[in-house]
């Protein structure tokens, strides 16, 4: 089912999220250009309040999302770039996205279509005291997400459940979960466990092991370069090492996530 077919769920925007969509407008006026101040109010004040929806909600599902870590809260981000997004500590970064009734599409900026693990879409109506979370994407493929191809929020909560027990065991002392992070280095955490959730749902079994190898190898988003990859791989028997390792992963995750 998608999010055309489901309930929609209704988040009440009151004075505390308009005050502080109100101050954040005010104090990204003071750094936006001239040119450029009309367009950044109606950008700011709607984003703001889109984040604010997502993160009343996820208080209500027993989550702690962080207003403040997010680009979105950060005038002097907020005065240049086009971003909603919101932290979840120990998941990763959200995009809250705001349309308005009626439209059958969400149009996604370019600065918004890095270091996240999902898209969540947020529709109001010109009376803004209250905003609908229609559903969200795990992804996006261009710069565009159409309403019908939504998943549910009920598929949004086990998305994140999934994310969040990933990370706690990539982080944690298991053999398999030190190898993986020696593997990935400084590459973020959140988003290569984002990028495993994806492929445990959406490729073959018979596939999967290899997906992941690519992933340890920056094959699949994180490409690396010529250099890092031939450090990295060094040789079918480096080949044969990560395959392994990824199979031991899928392993571990199928047990987490039954």
């Amino acid at each position: 089912m998608n999010s055309t077919e489901a309930p929609r769920l209704k988040v009440p925007l009151g004075s505390e999220a308009h005050r502080l969509a109100r101050q954040l407008t005010t104090e990204t006026l003071q750094l936006a250009p001239a040119s450029t101040k009309g367009e950044a109010a109606k950008r700011v004040y709607l984003n703001t309040l889109a984040v604010y929806a997502v993160y009343s909600y996820l208080k209500w599902q027993a989550y702690e999302p962080q207003l403040e870590q997010g680009d979105s809260w950060q005038p002097i981000v907020c005065a240049r770039w086009n971003v909603a997004d919101l932290v979840l500590p120990g998941i990763g970064k959200l995009e809250c996205r705001p349309m308005w009734f009626g439209e059958s599409a969400i149009a996604i900026p370019l600065e918004a279509t890095e270091d996240r693990i999902a898209y969540v879409a947020v529709q109001f109506e010109e009376q803004l005291n209250s905003a609908k979370l229609l559903g969200f994407v795990p992804s996006v493929e261009g710069l565009e997400i159409q309403i019908a191809n939504l998943q549910t929020l009920d598929d949004f909560v086990d998305y994140l459940e999934r994310l969040e027990l990933a990370n706690s065991f990539l982080l944690g002392g298991d053999p398999v979960a030190v190898q993986v992070r020696n593997v990935l280095n400084t590459r973020p955490l959140a988003e290569i466990v984002a990028q495993l959730d994806r492929i445990y749902c959406n490729e073959p079994e018979d596939e999967r092991a290899y997906a992941v190898k690519d992933v340890f190898t920056g094959e699949g988003i994180y490409a690396a370069s010529d250099r890092e990859l031939e450090e990295d791989i060094g040789g079918d028997d480096r080949e044969i090492e990560l395959l392994e390792l990824a199979e031991e992963l899928l392993e571990k995750l199928t047990e987490i996530w039954s």
